[in-house]
């Protein structure tokens, strides 16, 4: 993926595949995701089939490159 043409102060497109596809793990309603650890605290989210489909044809690509979760902000 690339910009068609340069835009100043945009990302490099890497920084966006890192954060978009950190997103997808982490709403996910499973131990590695928001979990048990969200409960009370976030609603359970349903990852519609069509975005999980496209987070794993990317995944593929990207392999694992996600946004790692800053643990300062994990829930207690």
């Amino acid at each position: 993926m690339s910009y068609a043409k340069p835009i100043h102060g945009m990302w490099p497109i890497e920084r966006y595949v890192d954060l978009l596809m950190g997103e997808i793990p982490r709403l996910t309603d499973d131990a590695e995701g928001y979990g048990p650890r969200g409960r009370e605290y976030i609603a359970h989210v349903s990852i519609p089939e069509a975005v999980q489909t496209a987070f794993e044809e990317l995944k593929a690509v990207y392999g694992n490159k996600t946004r790692e979760a800053n643990p300062l902000y994990a829930s207690k």
